[in-house]
């Protein structure tokens, strides 16, 4: 019953952001009839699990996978549970509850969740462990890498080229290769087209909205004139900072925050995380997966893109335009290859 009311709270919220309203319960809304093992008439007995580490309205990061949560749901005609556990110990213990109960799989989202499911994956061997990001590769557990610093390489160079400090912002929400991964791609995509470039750089030492507007408006003091933080909640602080300095755009990560700051946001780096768990889960149901191994999602499946404020783009020089399909096109046909987490060890 906790865990039932758990996931209707989270997916309620999730459904009603994806297809304005989308039942929890299975399509079959919260006092849908059950059968005798307690699953909503009309909804398989397969159950699957998403942990998240931050609000599922965090409008990036968290919101995708709970969002992603639903279409599962609709599309698998499943049982879906979306709990929030940021910590290590809650990661473990979330995850060995469901697979106790029988959840089929058991997504962790980040690669954070790596360690602390790998410790409890070989205990349940019919239970498949995903994690999104992350290195741990056992017989029931694999991670999917969504590429997103591909498209932040994009973002890289539109700044490099756009720059008339030569004075780059960058935070991230933790100090691990997922999060560092995609710094490190716009710091390189910068630096393709301005070697001059200088790039500001801070690791977060939380996701509080606060602490990103305070470390991003303090490195557009120190005159950085494009913002890029790959910081889940935190992010929405970083925007705001941008927004109230003159002369300073920001990128937005893993959502739309365009209407955040419509004069702001210049474009978005975004990865299609429901693409992560549909094509894991269809894999898995259908028996597909074979020996465990990293599942890449990438610019070549059209699964990461850059995406422009169409407004702001109006203003954008043809020469940063043209530079910019000549890239997203390079990196689609491996011409230019962005460094992944796991190469960043």
């Amino acid at each position: 019953m906790k865990e039932c009311l758990r996931k209707q709270i989270s997916l309620w919220t999730a459904s009603a952001l994806l297809v304005g309203g989308l039942a929890a319960c299975g399509g079959g809304g919260e006092g849908a009839p059950a059968d005798s093992s307690g699953t909503p008439e009309g909804e398989s007995e397969i159950k699957i699990g998403i942990l998240i580490p931050g609000s599922p309205t965090d409008g990036g990061f968290s919101q995708q996978a709970a969002e992603a949560g639903a279409l599962l749901e609709e599309q698998f005609n499943c049982h879906v549970a979306v709990v929030e556990a940021a910590t290590a110990d809650a990661i473990k213990s979330e995850g060995e509850t469901m697979a106790a109960e029988g959840y089929k799989i058991v997504f962790g989202h980040g690669g954070q969740c790596s360690t602390p499911l790998a410790e409890i994956s070989k205990d349940y061997p019919d239970t498949r462990f995903v994690t999104t990001g992350g290195t741990e590769v056992r017989e029931n557990q694999f991670p999917v890498s969504l590429c997103l610093e591909q498209s932040t390489y994009v973002a890289g160079v539109v700044a490099g080229m756009m720059t008339e400090s030569n004075m780059l912002g960058c935070s991230v929400g933790g100090d691990y290769p997922a999060y560092t991964k995609t710094t490190n791609a716009f710091e390189l995509g910068a630096k393709s087209v301005n070697p001059d470039v200088k790039i500001l750089f801070n690791v977060l030492s939380s996701t509080d909205p606060t602490e990103g507007y305070e470390v991003t408006m303090n490195q557009i003091k120190m005159g950085a004139d494009f913002i890029y933080s790959n910081s889940n909640e935190a992010q929405s602080g970083s925007i705001k900072a941008a927004a109230e300095s003159e002369g300073v755009y920001a990128f937005g990560t893993l959502g739309d925050f365009i209407p955040q700051a419509p004069e702001t946001v210049l474009a978005n780096t975004m990865g299609d995380w429901s693409k992560a768990f549909i094509n894991a889960t269809e894999a898995i149901l259908n028996d597909q997966v074979g020996e465990p191994e990293i599942m890449y999602l990438d610019m070549s499946n059209e699964s990461v893109s850059f995406e422009w404020n169409e407004e702001l783009k109006k203003e954008v020089p043809q020469e940063v335009l043209d530079k910019v399909d000549e890239t997203i096109q390079a990196i689609a046909d491996g011409t230019i290859h962005v460094p992944n987490e796991y190469e960043l060890g």
